[in-house]
C-alpha cells in the first residue's frame, strides 16, 4: 500500500536503482569470483610446483630407502609460508618421512584423497605420486593453509561491497539529478493541472520552448486549456443569458400565476393569499376588513351581440375604474369572467362601505364609448364584513358572493350587505336542489295544473297555460318561483322542460280519448332549452309520440330569451313556426330590448306582464305603457293576453284598450286536470 501511494517519479527512481543494483551485483560477483579463482589457482600452482619439485628430489632417497635425506628435503619445504605439513609414503601408503609445522596435527591419510589438489578442512592438500621408470614407488602429500586465501577473499569481498555501495551512491545521485532535470517540466505540468482543477482558471499556459516529446505534450495541454477556456467563456455567456432568461420566465410565470392576463389585476390565486394575510392581520390587531364581490349585469349580452373583443375591452375599462376608485392599500382582483373582488382594509363604518359601493356603481354606470358603441354598464355588489375570528378568507368570500346574488334579485345596479339569513337561504337552496334532483328521477313527483285563458269579449275558453307544481317527499308545497330558478342554476331546467312537454302531451292525449275538446295549451320554456340546436325537433318528436297537432301547442318565451341569445333563439323559433307551433312572448315589457326588433320575430302573441296589469287605474304612465303594448301588437297583427287579472276594473280597462285574452284569478285560478276538463266541456255546451 505504501509503495502504491508513492509518486511515479519515486517509483521510477526505485526501478532504475534496482536495475543498477542488480547489474552492479552481477558485475561485482563476477569480479569477486575471478579474483578468488585467480588466488586459488595461484595457490594451487605454487603448491603443485613445490610438490613436483619435492617428488623429483625425494625419488632417489625413497628408492634407496634414505629416510633422513627425505626428511631434510621435507624440512626445506617448510620455507613456503603456507605449508602446514609435508609427508612421504611408500607405495603401500606407509609413512616414510614427514614434516609438520609446529602446533599442527594432521591425521589425513593419502588413501582418502585423490591425486592432485583437494580443499578440505580449511587446508589445501596436494597428493603427488613419486615415479621411477614409470612405476609409483611412493607418494608425496603436501598440505597448505588456506588462511591467505580466506584473507584475500575477505579483502576482495570488502572491496567489492565498497565498490558496489560507491557505485550505487553515484548511480543514485546521477539518476536523481537526471530525474530532477527530466521531471522538472512534468512537475510544472502537474502543478498547472492541480491549479486549474482547484481554481477553475484556464488562462495559465505552459512555456512551449522544448523541441522534444514534452514540448509536444505542453503544446497539446495548452491547446486543451485554450479550448476549455473558450468553452468556459461561451458557457459563462450562455449561463448569463440562461439566467436572464430564467429570471424573465420566472417573472412571467409569477405574473401568469398571480395576475390576470387581460386586466393585469391580481387573479383569484393571489387575491386569496392577500385575503388570508389580511384576515391574520385582522385577528391579530383587530383591524377592519371587508370584501366586496362585483358581478357585471347582463355582460353576456355584450359578448353575444358585440363579440368578445368588445367584452374584453369593457372588462379592461371596468378594472381601470375600480383601481382608480379604491384606496391604494386596498386590493382589486378579477375573480373570473365578469366578476371582480375588492378587499377593503381601512373602512370601519357600514355607511362608508355603502358610500364606496355607490361610488363604484355610479362610476361603472357612466357611458363607455368603445369602437363606436355607447355602452351602459351596471354591476351588482355583495358586501361581507369580517366580524369574528372563526371566519376565514374563503368563508368571507362566500358571504360576499351570496350577498351579491341577493343584490341581483333586487335589480341591476344594487348592493347588499351579508347577513346570516342569507346563509340560511343558501342552505335552503342547496336542500331544494338535492330534492329536485331526486324528484326528477320519479314519475309522479311533479304535477301540472292548467289556468284558462278567456276571450275578453265572449267569455269562452280560448286556451290553457300549463303550470308545474311540486310537493316534496315531506308533503311541503314548493312554489315554482322557488324551484325554477334553482333548476336553472343547477342545470336541471332542460330535464324539467322535457318532463313538462311529455306530461302535457300525454294529458292532452288522455283528454282527447275522453272526448274533451282540446284548446291550445301554452308551455313556458327557458332560454337555455330554446337555444339548443335541436330544440324544435325535440318538441315535435314529443308531440308526435302522442299525436298532438302542432297548432294546439303554444311555446311561451320570456323577452330575456332573445336578449341572452338572439341568434340561436331565432333559429329555433323559425323552425317551430315552420313546423306549425304557435309562439308567444311572456312577461312582455319587463325586458331591456328595443321594441323595434319585435316585428322581426316569428311570434303570434304578446302577454302583458302582470305587474303592469296590477297597476291599471293607479298610474297614467302605467296605463299608457299597457295601451302602447296593445297598440303595438295590433299593428303587428299579434294577439294580446293580460296576465294576473283579478278585478272587474282591470278587466274593463283591458277590454277598452283592445286586449284580446284575459288570464287570472278574476275568472279562474290554475285548475287541476279534472276541473280543467270539465271547464272545457262546459264551454262547448254553452
Amino acid at each position: 500500500m505504501i509503495f502504491r501511494s508513492t509518486s511515479f517519479f519515486t517509483k521510477q527512481l526505485f526501478a532504475v536503482l534496482s536495475v543498477n543494483f542488480l547489474s552492479l551485483c552481477l558485475v561485482a560477483g563476477l569480479l569477486y569470483s575471478n579474483f578468488v579463482d585467480d588466488h586459488k589457482t595461484n595457490l594451487v600452482n605454487v603448491l603443485s610446483s613445490q610438490s613436483t619439485l619435492l617428488a623429483s628430489a625425494s625419488r632417489s632417497s625413497v628408492l634407496f630407502n634414505d629416510a633422513q635425506s627425505t626428511q631434510d628435503l621435507l624440512f626445506a619445504a617448510s620455507q613456503l609460508q603456507a605449508t602446514l605439513t609435508a609427508k612421504v609414503y611408500d607405495a603401500e601408503f606407509n609413512l616414510f618421512a614427514e614434516y609438520a609445522r609446529e602446533g599442527v596435527l594432521d591425521l589425513t591419510s593419502p588413501q582418502q584423497l585423490p591425486l592432485g589438489e583437494t580443499f578440505k578442512d580449511d587446508a589445501l592438500y596436494f597428493l603427488e605420486p613419486i615415479v621411477f621408470d614409470e612405476e609409483i614407488i611412493g607418494y608425496l602429500l603436501l598440505s597448505a593453509s588456506t588462511y591467505s586465501l580466506d584473507t584475500q577473499q575477505h579483502q576482495a569481498m570488502l572491496v567489492v561491497i565498497g565498490v558496489l555501495l560507491l557505485s550505487m551512491l553515484l548511480s543514485y545521485l546521477l539518476n536523481f539529478r537526471l530525474q530532477k532535470l527530466f521531471t522538472s517540466p512534468i512537475d510544472k505540468l502537474i502543478s498547472l493541472i492541480r491549479k486549474v482543477a482547484t481554481s477553475r482558471e484556464y488562462h495559465t499556459r505552459l512555456p512551449e520552448v522544448r523541441n522534444d516529446e514534452l514540448g509536444e505534450l505542453f503544446s497539446g495541454v495548452n491547446d486543451i486549456l485554450a479550448t476549455v477556456e473558450n468553452h468556459q467563456e461561451q458557457l459563462k455567456a450562455h449561463n448569463t443569458e440562461l439566467e436572464s432568461l430564467v429570471e424573465l420566465r420566472t417573472r412571467q410565470l409569477y405574473q401568469r400565476a398571480n395576475y390576470d392576463a387581460l386586466t393585469h389585476l391580481p387573479n383569484r390565486h393571489l387575491f386569496v393569499d392577500q385575503l388570508e394575510l389580511a384576515v391574520s392581520k385582522a385577528n391579530k390587531h383587530g383591524s377592519p376588513l371587508a370584501v366586496m364581490f362585483l358581478d357585471l349585469d347582463r355582460f353576456k349580452l355584450i359578448n353575444d351581440s358585440l363579440g368578445h373583443d368588445i367584452g374584453d375591452k369593457v372588462l379592461i375599462e371596468v378594472s381601470k375604474k375600480l383601481t382608480e376608485i379604491v384606496m391604494q392599500q386596498d386590493s382589486v382582483s378579477r375573480w373570473g369572467g365578469d366578476e371582480f373582488v375588492v378587499m377593503v382594509e381601512e373602512i370601519h363604518a357600514k355607511d362608508d362601505l355603502a358610500y364606496l359601493a355607490n361610488q363604484i356603481i355610479a362610476s361603472l354606470s357612466e357611458p363607455m364609448l368603445l369602437e363606436g358603441h355607447q355602452l351602459h354598464i351596471s354591476t351588482s355588489i355583495g358586501i361581507a364584513i369580517y366580524e369574528t375570528e372563526s371566519e376565514n378568507g374563503i368563508s368571507l368570500l362566500k358571504h360576499a358572493d351570496t350577498s351579491m346574488y341577493h343584490a341581483k334579485e333586487n335589480g341591476p345596479g344594487q348592493f347588499c350587505f351579508f347577513n346570516n339569513g342569507m346563509l340560511e337561504n343558501s342552505l335552503n337552496r342547496l336542500s331544494v336542489e338535492g330534492k329536485l334532483r331526486q324528484a326528477l328521477k320519479l314519475e309522479d313527483a311533479f304535477h301540472m295544473v292548467y289556468q284558462p285563458q278567456i276571450c275578453a269579449y265572449t267569455g269562452r275558453v280560448q286556451g290553457m297555460e300549463a303550470l308545474i307544481r311540486w310537493q316534496d317527499g315531506e308533503g311541503n308545497y314548493i312554489p315554482p318561483s322557488d324551484f325554477i330558478p334553482i333548476a336553472e342554476e343547477a342545470g336541471l331546467i332542460n330535464s324539467l322542460s322535457i318532463w313538462i312537454l311529455n306530461r302535457v302531451s300525454t294529458q292532452m292525449n288522455q283528454w282527447r280519448a275522453l272526448g274533451v275538446p282540446l284548446v291550445p295549451v301554452a308551455i313556458n320554456l327557458p332560454a337555455c332549452f330554446i337555444t339548443q340546436l335541436d330544440c324544435a325537433e325535440q318538441i315535435a318528436d314529443i308531440m308526435a309520440s302522442n299525436q298532438i297537432p302542432p297548432e294546439l301547442i303554444e311555446v311561451e318565451l320570456t323577452e330575456n330569451t332573445f336578449i341572452s341569445s338572439t341568434e340561436f333563439a331565432l333559429t329555433s323559433l323559425k323552425k317551430l313556426k315552420k313546423l306549425g307551433f304557435n309562439v308567444s312572448i311572456d312577461d312582455f315589457g319587463t325586458g331591456y330590448s328595443c321594441l323595434s326588433y319585435i316585428s322581426t320575430l316569428p311570434i303570434d302573441k304578446l302577454k302583458i306582464d302582470g305587474s303592469f296589469v296590477q297597476k291599471l287605474g293607479k298610474s297614467s304612465s302605467n296605463d299608457g305603457i299597457v295601451s302602447a303594448i296593445i297598440m303595438l301588437a295590433k299593428g303587428l297583427n299579434l294577439a294580446t293576453v293580460g296576465e294576473c287579472v283579478e278585478t272587474e276594473d282591470q278587466l274593463m280597462r283591458l277590454r277598452e284598450m283592445g286586449c284580446d285574452v284575459i288570464q287570472g284569478y278574476y275568472y279562474h285560478p290554475p285548475l287541476q286536470v279534472d276541473a280543467a276538463a270539465t271547464l272545457m266541456l262546459e264551454t262547448i255546451k254553452n
